[in-house]
């Protein structure tokens, strides 16, 4: 299948520099000072890094059904491009901005429309450029539901976590994936977890999540 070209909402970008300064003869009082730095260095996504945010396209849904039959729908709702400040150390002065890509996705279903807890079904996407001055990888995060993931982006599969595993090929419900990343232990707490909480999530760079487990067993499997 040829990937879709993502087609991100626009902010205004945040002014880089100082554009011009008045300049005055005889005026050496300090009145008009010249600026620390002429430019302010911005660092982009790259085009083959932008990949990591080709699952999230305004208003698509993503539909999962579990073994009874049950189905979960979550749905693009926002998506926003923009440029981040980033302070120099000890001081309150710029020393960067970085370009940040993020998606926000809604849980649509009937089934949770009619609980009316929207605070409790969503979840969000980022993904912010590297610095390489300020020694800052580039980060893909994903926050599902109360789990806040980081995306390995930036890693190869010998640097990741022990409790994160890459699948070269994987059979998920009736669809078969390639290079899927399994998050395998999620449950952070020792006593009874709540429902809801996550056990396991999978997920893939074409495709965002392709499966989650809840803590009591219930696999949602994408369609």
């Amino acid at each position: 299948m040829k990937p879709t070209i993502l087609t991100w909402l626009r902010r205004p970008v945040l002014p880089t520099a100082l554009a011009a300064v008045l300049l005055l003869p005889g005026c050496g009082s300090g009145l008009f000072p010249e600026p620390e730095s002429s430019e302010i260095p911005e660092y982009q996504i790259s085009q083959a890094e932008q990949a990591w945010a080709t699952p999230y396209r305004l208003g698509e849904e993503w539909r999962f059904r579990d073994a009874a039959g049950y189905e979960r729908r979550y749905q693009v709702k926002g998506l926003a491009d923009q440029q981040l400040s980033g302070m120099a150390a000890g001081s309150q002065r710029v020393a960067y901005y970085r370009q940040g890509l993020s998606a926000r996705l809604e849980r649509v279903d009937s089934g949770y429309v009619a609980l009316d807890r929207r605070g409790q079904y969503l979840a969000s996407f980022s993904l912010k450029a590297a610095v390489p001055k300020a020694a800052e990888p580039l980060t893909a995060e994903l926050t599902w539901g109360p789990a806040q993931l980081r995306l390995p982006a930036a890693a190869a599969a010998q640097e990741l976590p022990a409790d994160v595993r890459l699948l070269p090929t994987a059979s998920l419900g009736s669809r078969v994936y390639q290079n899927i990343w399994e998050y395998t232990s999620l449950l952070t707490s020792a006593s009874r977890p709540a429902a809801g909480q996550l056990r396991q999530l999978y997920y893939s760079k074409e495709n965002g999540v392709v499966r989650f487990v809840e803590a009591d067993g219930t696999v949602w499997d994408r369609q």
